[in-house]
């Protein structure tokens, strides 16, 4: 299943300018409450990416990430533009497949995210190319997202 909504977000842009842009998330039943960004390395047998999510019930918003076979529970390290938030993921068999949460990334992280140019990720196995996303065009969705949140 994975591997197919991947495929679907690489088909549709073939430059990786199109995958390093934040959309709307292609997995099903998320993409009115979710955006997702990708390395622009990224295919459809080796990805990295991020997701950001309006959470049910709480109108807070999680982030994951998604690295098969790389990323492992513990500690981790994200930088925005050299700002290091030293985080915790936690596996979990949520609405992204395979895909680690955040659960303290907080405010003043996903206000670095919507100012930043790029999100680096810092944890033991991570590729080069692999570890590095671009924030273009997450400020609008954020923006998107946060008002979806609010709402409910």
């Amino acid at each position: 299943m994975r591997l197919v909504a991947l495929g679907v977000l690489l088909l549709a842009g073939s430059s990786g300018q199109a995958v390093a842009e934040w959309r709307p998330s292609i997995f099903e039943g998320e993409s009115k409450r979710a955006i997702q960004g990708c390395a622009a390395r990224s295919t459809d047998d080796a990805w990295s990416c991020a997701f950001i999510r309006c959470e049910p019930g709480n109108n807070r918003l999680g982030l994951y990430l998604d690295i098969p076979g790389v990323l492992s529970p513990g500690p981790i390290t994200l930088a925005v533009d050299g700002r290091d938030f030293p985080l915790t993921l936690q596996d979990t068999r949520g609405p992204f497949g395979d895909a680690y949460r955040l659960p303290d990334a907080g405010p003043a992280m996903f206000a670095t995210l919507a100012s930043g140019r790029s999100l680096r990720i810092r944890q033991a196995g991570i590729k080069p190319g692999y570890d590095v996303i671009a924030l273009a065009g997450l400020g609008p969705a954020l923006s998107r997202l946060n008002r979806v949140c609010t709402r409910r």
